[in-house]
């Protein structure tokens, strides 16, 4: 199986990061920085059934 890359939005807010996924019309949120690329990789593993070592995201856009 080969993997597939989906394009995330990241904003920075009050509560920590919301990550949008706009390819599967989906949203989730991380703590920190540092875990928004895994929140989107389970999030869009969830949402498709991909298996999440078979999901990467690319940051097309980052707002602090």
């Amino acid at each position: 199986m080969v993997g597939q890359c989906f394009d995330i939005e990241v904003t920075r807010d009050a509560d920590g990061w919301l990550v949008r996924i706009p390819e599967i019309g989906r949203s989730t949120r991380a703590t920190s920085r540092t875990a928004v690329e895994l929140a989107a990789r389970a999030c869009i593993a969830t949402w498709t059934g991909i298996p999440i070592g078979y999901v990467a995201v690319f940051v097309v856009s980052e707002s602090a």
